[in-house]
């Protein structure tokens, strides 16, 4: 009876002590769920924006998870306007390093859908996407999401430069919370990574022009006059300068080309101005100077072939270049 007595009094102090640390396992299980989020930065290189076309470029979002095993997981990735416009979601847009009041519009896209990639958290109607995850059987979930992001097309007016907007502290806030729900109220844990978007916007001119066509003539007794059209379309606010080579011959004289037929030529000569005073070459002296706008801009090459003594009959002509330089 003795030992009995004793067995009693010692049995509920062995179980105590093991009911205690068993409570404490399921809650450190309850509040061990950890989520990390890198999210890389959004390159577009180096663009033409002449060509009126939308690029793309796409970042990375790197998501781990650990927790218990099998449990499910849903993720609320926050993405805010980005400090190149604060007050921009449709579109986004970048600011001009240097320059801020120069804007170039872009957006950032879910994964998959083309649907604008938002936030909970901001006053605007774009969402972002909700991943619904689950953890494998050690408690650990990790992938890659793309994060699509597109520059519009036809913005033919933005200068050329360095255009960025950076996202941090209240421009995104990624959230997470156990189980499947459609919202990241009360989340379990929160954080808020980094990320740029950038491009850099080329100089660039495109250039085309018209034949110079003095037509069908007889004798060369008078001066025959007729014009071409030269088309530029340069970056908005670069200089460049239109410039015309000397032709088959090479000559440096604008008024002293040579349109050719075998070994018979015909001089003429092509100008800036109506009055055919002022020649069109390929020197500071005498070429055009002009800026761009970002829209095509047109000038008129006048041309003459003045009197001369007439060659025999035939089709004579001459090859130029015409150059910009920006």
């Amino acid at each position: 009876m003795t030992w009995r007595g004793r067995m009693r009094r010692w049995l509920p102090a062995m179980l105590l002590p093991w009911l205690w640390l068993s409570a404490m396992d399921d809650t450190a299980q309850a509040r061990n769920l950890r989520c990390s989020f890198d999210m890389s930065n959004i390159n577009f290189g180096r663009i033409n924006i002449l060509t009126g076309a939308s690029f793309s470029a796409t970042g990375t979002l790197d998501i781990a998870c650990r927790g218990n095993p099998f449990e499910h997981v849903t993720i609320c990735p926050n993405i805010g306007s980005g400090n190149g416009n604060p007050s921009g979601y449709d579109p986004r847009q970048m600011k001009k390093w240097g320059n801020a009041s120069l804007k170039l519009n872009y957006n950032i896209f879910w994964p998959s859908g083309g649907n604008i990639w938002g936030s909970l958290v901001w006053p605007f109607p774009p969402q972002p996407p909700i991943f619904h995850v689950q953890l494998d059987a050690s408690g650990r979930y990790a992938a890659s999401y793309p994060v699509p992001a597109t520059i519009f097309g036809g913005q033919y007016a933005t200068q050329p430069g360095v255009y960025y907007s950076y996202f941090s502290n209240s421009h995104v806030l990624f959230q997470y919370k156990r189980g499947t729900h459609s919202n990241c109220a009360a989340p379990d844990g929160q954080r808020r990574p980094r990320f740029r978007v950038r491009v850099r916007v080329d100089k660039a001119c495109e250039v085309s022009a018209t034949d110079l066509d003095f037509g069908t003539v007889g004798a060369l007794n008078a001066n025959v006059d007729t014009t071409a059209t030269i088309t530029v379309r340069c970056t908005n606010g670069t200089p460049y300068k239109i410039r015309i080579n000397g032709g088959h011959t090479g000559t440096t004289n604008p008024a002293n080309r040579k349109m050719t037929n075998g070994t018979h030529d015909i001089t003429y000569g092509i100008y800036r101005d109506a009055a055919r005073t002022q020649g069109w070459g390929r020197w500071n002296s005498n070429d055009v100077n002009a800026t761009g706008t970002g829209q095509p801009q047109t000038f008129t090459a006048y041309g003459r072939v003045p009197p001369q003594p007439t060659p025999p009959p035939g089709t004579y002509t001459d090859t130029l270049v015409v150059s910009v330089v920006y």
